[in-house]
């Protein structure tokens, strides 16, 4: 009985291993290349704002830089995706955005060696250069990864085992990376960060490529639904004789004497098509609400970290300033032992967010399994949106002690201080980003649902934009010197933004809760809030809808 056991045991793990567990050859040469892109997120990238805020541009217009990085990445993912489907493919997409990281990362080095200059003149090409690599890391390289994960033999698998085998490789590599940022920057100058990380970029690269003939790539498709919703939106533009929605401009009328010259010329598009467009546009109205979440994460990816260097960020105690060095920077005094990185705050933060998202995923999976209705997800980033105000209020009175303290009493704070507001910024991001990418599921059609992730980074990131405005509108709060900035009054007002858009949130959420189909596995759903778009659609040619195509 007992060796029964034993072997129903072994045959249970041995079953899990080999689903969720593969060995290509193909994924050792691009596992490093995924490492050093995390190694170069969580020591670099991550902590630009620190690095240009620190003599070289002054604040609000380092806050801009960083937040054009962010905003030209998300800008950056659904072009890059469209050129991978239609052009290119992924292995040649990965190719040249890791090509343009290495030099965006050299010409950070080349500014780093006391070329503030050249850094200046040529610091928005590095923007787009890095932009460009990091763009290809978050859809296409892990696309890339996951068709390696496809076993050889012939035989159908899920695209769940496939993703699962995919998130295995993918954070092993990335959890290595992140260690790596953390005991290796203790003492490095941000010269010596860039150096490094472009070697080792550069090696990882090379090792990717003798990997080649391992490599199972996917080639560009000659039609692709994304090229076919330009072309919908170019025929409905062109034929502006009809009266009807100009969505329904891009359908052929029965009294059409020349159908197959107009699919040839991309005049005739199938009902079916201008249905699928006009699902992805029932996205925008809640898409819309996300761009305040969007300025509260550019506000975590600048201001927070920037705080982290008016910290002591040092075990030990705390000296207290003279009179004479009251205008020093915590982090200018001799250092005591045991010196705390600036990174350990970056991973606090997505350590915060993994977390929060996997334990939502799980618990939500194991009561309703596979089909999560959408009003819980709905609910889900709700409440996501719910605590956006509570981190800038929380961030707000840490920033004014903060102050109080460095100016009244000439000490600094030490750097847990800061520690609720980048959990609280974590737990925003973890409930939001994941449920968004099921709702988007839940509204398309089936051919669109593979862009979950590119259309949802896009639209979850696309606010860092508004922080430009932003910066603008409450650009009398900010001096050269954080101490010296109302940052707190900045937190404040941000936090009266996110209460109102999340008031706005719950009242567009209604529609799509109400909308929600019976049947979750239908092509195509019903549309939410389609009074906000257009009406009927004319009838077709009498062409089948299966057999009709874009030209």
């Amino acid at each position: 009985m007992k060796n029964m056991i034993i072997r129903n045991l072994a045959a249970i793990f041995t079953k899990w291993l080999r689903y969720y567990f593969i060995f290509p050859k193909a994924v050792f040469f691009i596992w490093g290349l995924i490492g050093v892109h995390s190694w170069t997120e969580y020591a670099v990238v991550a902590l630009l704002i620190t690095h240009l805020a620190d003599g070289i541009l002054q604040l609000p217009k380092a806050v801009a830089v960083v937040n054009l990085l962010d905003g030209a990445s998300a800008l950056l993912i659904p072009i890059i995706t469209y050129f991978s489907d239609t052009y290119l493919g992924p292995f040649l997409v990965v190719v040249c955005t890791t090509f343009a990281y290495i030099s965006g990362l050299l010409l950070f080095y080349l500014g780093a060696r006391s070329l503030k200059s050249i850094e200046k003149q040529l610091l928005y090409a590095t923007v787009i250069l890095v932009g460009l690599g990091r763009g290809g890391r978050d859809i296409q390289l892990k696309e890339f990864l996951a068709d390696q994960c496809r076993t050889k033999n012939g035989l159908a698998e899920e695209e769940e085992q496939v993703e699962s085998r995919r998130k295995i490789w993918w954070r092993s590599a990335y959890i290595l990376g992140i260690v790596a940022s953390v005991y290796l920057w203790k003492e490095a100058s941000w010269m010596q960060r860039c150096k490094i990380l472009t070697i080792a970029m550069g090696i990882a690269f090379a090792v990717f490529l003798v990997g080649f003939s391992f490599y199972e790539r996917k080639k560009p498709a000659a039609k692709t639904t994304l090229n076919d919703m330009l072309r919908l939106l170019y025929a409905a533009v062109t034929k502006r004789h009809h009266t009807q929605g100009w969505l329904n401009r891009a359908v052929v009328e029965q009294s059409s004497s020349n159908p197959e010259e107009q699919v040839r010329e991309g005049e005739l598009c199938t009902v079916e098509q201008v249905e699928q467009l006009k699902s992805l546009l029932t996205m925008l109205p809640l898409w819309s609400t996300f761009l305040i979440y969007g300025l509260l994460l550019a506000t975590g990816n600048t201001f927070f970290y920037e705080q982290t260097s008016y910290t002591a960020n040092y075990l030990g105690h705390i000296p207290t300033f003279s009179d004479e060095e009251s205008d020093y920077a915590c982090n200018d005094l001799p250092q005591i032992s045991n010196v705390v990185p600036d990174v350990i705050f970056v991973i606090l933060r997505y350590f915060t967010s993994f977390t929060v998202s996997r334990l939502c995923d799980f618990l939500l999976s194991r009561y309703w399994g596979d089909k999560i209705p959408r009003r819980v997800m709905l609910v889900r980033i709700g409440m996501g949106l719910a605590v956006s105000p509570v981190c800038c209020v929380v961030a707000w009175k840490i920033e004014e002690y903060r102050v109080s303290r460095r100016l009244h009493h000439a000490i600094c704070i030490r750097f847990p201080w800061l520690f609720p507001q980048f959990v609280l910024l974590g737990l925003v991001e973890g409930l939001v980003f994941s449920a968004m990418e099921n709702i988007y599921s839940s509204v398309v059609p089936e051919s669109l649902r593979k862009y979950g992730p590119t259309f949802t980074q896009f639209a979850l990131n696309i606010g860092h934009f508004i922080s430009l405005i932003f910066i603008v509108i409450f650009r009398d709060l900010f001096k050269n010197d954080l101490d010296l900035s109302r940052l707190g009054v900045y937190y404040r007002n941000l936090g009266c933004v996110c209460a109102v858009n999340f008031g706005i949130y719950c009242y567009v959420a209604t529609y799509y809760a109400k909308q929600e189909p019976s049947d979750a596995e239908a092509d195509v759903p019903e549309l939410p809030l389609e009074q906000l778009l257009q009406g009927p659609l004319p009838e077709s040619s009498g062409y089948e809808a299966s057999e009709q195509q874009v030209g």
